[in-house]
C-alpha cells in the first residue's frame, strides 16, 4: 500500500527556525557574557539604541522604576552602562564596555551560524533566498485580520502548566 506524504506545516517549520535561533542566541550570549543575566543583556539592547533615563527604560523594559534601577546598579557595577548627569536629569547609555560585550557577542554568534549553516550542505544561494523569504515573512505589516484564522474559543491563549505529579 503506497503511503500518501503528511502535508507540509510551514508553521511548524517556521516554529522550529524561530526556536532554533533562539538557542544559538543563548549559546552565544552564554559563551561570551555568562554571568550577565538575560534581562541585563536584554538592558544593554536596549541602550544600544540610544540613552535612556530610568523612567523611559523602565517603561521600555516592562519593569517598575527600583528593578531598573537594581539592573542598572548591577550593569553600573560591570561598567558595562554608564550614568550622565545633565542638570536634574541622568541619562544611562551603554559604555564602551558594554559596546565591546555585544559586539563580541553578536561576532560569536555569527561564527556559530557560519558553522550551521556550512554544516547543511545546502546550496548556499537557495538557502540565503529561502531565509530571506522567511525574515521579510516575519517582518512585514501585519495581515488585514480578515486573512486570519479565527482564534478558538475553546483554547486558552496560554497554555497552562500541566499538573505536578503527587509527592
Amino acid at each position: 500500500m503506497v503511503r500518501t506524504p503528511e502535508p507540509v506545516d510551514a508553521v511548524d517549520a517556521a516554529e522550529r527556525v524561530v526556536e532554533a535561533m533562539i538557542q544559538l542566541w543563548r549559546q552565544a550570549h552564554l559563551e561570551i557574557a555568562p554571568d550577565v543575566s538575560d534581562q541585563q543583556m536584554r538592558t544593554l539592547l536596549v541602550l544600544e539604541a540610544g540613552a535612556r533615563n530610568l523612567t523611559g527604560l523602565a517603561r521600555e523594559m516592562g519593569v517598575g522604576p527600583s528593578s531598573a534601577t537594581r539592573l542598572c546598579d548591577r550593569l553600573g557595577q560591570r561598567g558595562l552602562i554608564e550614568r550622565v548627569s545633565a542638570g536634574r536629569q541622568v541619562s544611562i547609555r551603554l559604555s564602551r564596555t558594554g559596546e565591546r560585550l555585544l559586539e563580541a557577542t553578536r561576532r560569536h554568534r555569527r561564527l556559530l551560524l557560519r558553522r550551521a549553516l556550512a554544516a547543511t550542505g545546502t546550496d548556499q544561494a537557495v538557502l540565503h533566498d529561502a531565509l530571506g523569504q522567511l525574515c521579510d515573512l516575519f517582518t512585514a505589516p501585519d495581515l488585514p485580520a480578515s486573512d486570519l484564522p479565527a482564534p478558538d474559543p475553546a483554547s486558552p491563549a496560554v497554555p497552562e502548566a500541566p499538573e505536578r505529579p503527587p509527592r
